[in-house]
């Protein structure tokens, strides 16, 4: 079944050197790199408005896997997110492709299929490195326990037809041992259209690993994305996403990381 792209998301890995401090001085460097990138894509937007400047989350994320990577080896991954104020959880299965037609045919729903958000992405990595993103987030109680596979194939029922050589018993654990501390700063977006108005909103990731040093980010990620639900991207619109997203490869200096890790490939390489 063909589905919408709701909205694409360009993604481009920080310097996290240039973003070692503490989290008053983390927002007054992620204003300095909205300031320098302001200046860098002026003669290509329309406008630009807004600073990085608002924690709008703070959690820890988890991914779980088998030690086989059973999820990983088949395109999928299972993460888990608490937020640190509330003590909320959430988890999203998400299954990611380049070919578009493989990563939207499958059964991607929750168990109980009003609990859940689908949603289908376009995921734009440098140099321009395209993945078609199809995922479901949906809440879990505090007690709830993800110790097997079976225990992910209950949240999400497709999963047991779709994954290669699907083993209800197989463990599940905490991929390296690993807990990343995040926290999302966005405010900021530019606008990429007229009329029909168009904007991106943008966003600054960090995480931290709290054994490293709690202000010492391990990974730093800057993303923007516009949206359509109808799925209506014209040429104006995506030129000037694609000469934003090529000015911050090829000309922003000390802040771009392009040869950094992905956050997802970073957890599986400690693995």
């Amino acid at each position: 079944m063909k589905q919408r792209i709701i909205s694409r998301e360009y993604k481009i890995m920080l310097n996290q050197d240039c973003f070692v401090s503490s989290k008053i001085n983390l927002i007054e460097l992620s204003g300095e790199f909205w300031q320098d990138f302001k200046d860098a894509i002026k003669d290509i937007v329309i406008d630009t408005d807004g600073s990085l400047d608002y924690v709008k989350k703070r959690r820890n994320v988890r991914f779980y896997d088998s030690t086989a990577h059973h999820l990983r080896e088949n395109n999928y991954v299972f993460r888990e997110r608490v937020d640190i104020d509330t003590g909320k959880r959430e988890v999203t299965l998400k299954y990611r492709h380049p070919d578009r037609y493989i990563s939207q045919d499958r059964n991607m729903n929750a168990a109980v299929i009003e609990n859940g958000k689908t949603k289908f992405e376009e995921d734009i990595k440098l140099p321009f490195k395209k993945l078609y993103s199809f995922s479901t987030k949906q809440p879990i109680s505090d007690n709830k326990n993800i110790n097997k596979l079976k225990d992910i194939g209950k949240l999400y029922p497709g999963l047991k037809k779709e994954l290669k050589s699907y083993q209800k018993d197989v463990p599940i654990d905490l991929v390296g041992g690993f807990t990343a501390r995040e926290l999302v700063i966005t405010g900021a977006d530019f606008q990429i259209r007229k009329n029909p108005k168009v904007e991106a909103e943008c966003a600054l990731i960090a995480w931290y690993d709290d054994s490293c040093g709690e202000d010492t980010p391990i990974l730093v990620e800057f993303s923007f994305k516009y949206e359509n639900k109808r799925e209506e991207y014209d040429c104006k619109a995506a030129q000037r996403a694609y000469d934003v997203f090529a000015r911050l490869n090829n000309t922003f200096g000390k802040w771009v990381d392009s040869e950094g890790l992905t956050k997802t490939s970073y957890v599986y390489s400690r693995a």
